[in-house]
């Protein structure tokens, strides 16, 4: 009986060892590149395999779960622009200047003032009616090369072969008719500098080398038209991603308190606030903006629906504004647990407060009953 036993004992034992064996010891972690967009520089992730060998028939091996195997690590998406000193180096390229400066304009009063100051008049797009739009030549002439202007009523505007004191003049002349005017380091530092030059043999309008290739001897207004699109586009969503970086550096600081302390003091009313303004400039991203389509001017026109395209694709414009948007999430995400968080004390301190009149009124009844039974004064009977 007692062999039987331990054979018994010793069987069950050998299981038990080979099974923790090709579990814990047979594990390997291989770095596996997965990309997760057309573009070269996006991120990957480590995705850990498992390789088991079975050295016993009795062996289990467990599947272990990927949750984050999908996630892809996400690196700052940084557009970069082009440096003026070397563009102006280039021989026959003329200059096209795109600023962001504002959150819309008032183009009726733009143009009116545009005519009263007999500077500019206004221009055509050949036979096209484009709203939304003030389009600007000057009355007077510098060189062979003529100038224009193209007002965006999203707060952008487009300069073509105009110099930088002229651009500087107009952006100051404009500013009387801004609404919500973005900040003047902000509209400096994410203006949109490119070249343009005419090609004698080209047939058709294109993007090359960082330069807009037009036709010579031919009206490229509209083309011209689409190339600012894209640019101004490029403009308006580098001064969204100044503001949400501002944003962002001033809740950045409660981030600092919470990983050093673990616990934060928040003003509510601070925090409704930032949510309020992420939530505006998710708005006007997602909702009053077309960065996330094509505008519907193009639709109808194949050859500059391609020309806007490969220039919004140049801008980095989508990805940039999907990156906009998972930063947006990551900051609200971040602003609704403070404000969970500064609620939780509220609610904490009122709660106090009720356990502190609950306290005082039994203090107020103890006192009572004190009073009724032991302050009261003995009856003396009469008979």
């Amino acid at each position: 009986m007692s062999v039987h036993l331990s054979r018994i004992a010793f069987s069950t034992f050998r299981n038990i060892s080979n099974n923790s064996f090709a579990n814990s010891c047979l594990v390997d972690f291989l770095p596996v590149k997965q990309l997760y967009s057309h573009h070269k520089n996006d991120g990957f992730c480590f995705v850990r395999r498992v390789f088991s060998k079975n050295y016993t028939t009795d062996a289990i091996q467990p599947v272990l779960a990927l949750e984050n195997a999908s996630i892809p690590m996400k690196k700052k998406t940084v557009h970069k622009k082009a440096v003026l000193a070397d563009l102006t180096k280039k021989e026959g390229h003329y200059l096209t200047f795109a600023y962001a400066t504002a959150y819309s304009y008032d183009l009726k009063g733009l143009k009116d003032a545009l005519v009263q100051q007999k500077l500019y008049e206004p221009g055509k797009l050949k036979a096209h009616e484009v709203g939304d739009v003030v389009i600007a030549n000057p009355v007077y002439t510098v060189g062979t090369e003529p100038r224009e202007i193209i007002f965006f009523k999203e707060g952008a505007v487009v300069f073509w072969n105009c110099t930088e004191l002229e651009a500087s003049n107009v952006l100051d002349f404009v500013k009387r008719y801004e609404i919500e005017s973005y900040p003047s380091d902000v509209i400096e530092r994410e203006k949109e500098v490119m070249t343009y030059v005419y090609q004698p043999n080209a047939k058709t309008c294109h993007l090359h080398d960082s330069s807009f290739v037009l036709v010579p001897e031919r009206d490229n207004s509209l083309e011209k038209y689409s190339f600012s699109h894209a640019m101004a586009q490029s403009a308006r969503l580098g001064a969204m991603e100044a503001r949400l970086e501002a944003l962002a550096a001033s809740v950045r600081q409660h981030t600092a308190i919470m990983e050093r302390d673990g616990a934060t003091h928040v003003d509510k009313k601070e925090v409704v606030r930032k949510l309020g303004e992420l939530f505006s400039l998710r708005h006007r991203l997602n909702v009053e903006s077309d960065l996330l389509d094509t505008p519907d001017f193009y639709w109808e026109e194949e050859e500059l629906e391609r020309l806007y395209s490969h220039t919004v694709a140049y801008f980095t414009i989508p990805r940039r504004t999907r990156v906009l948007n998972e930063r947006l999430s990551h900051c609200v995400e971040l602003l609704e647990l403070l404000s969970s968080w500064a609620a939780d004390r509220h609610h904490v301190r009122l709660e106090w407060m009720v356990i502190a009149l609950i306290l005082a009124e039994v203090c107020f009844e103890l006192l009572h009953f004190f009073e009724r039974y032991f302050m009261r004064q003995p009856t003396v009977d009469s008979s």
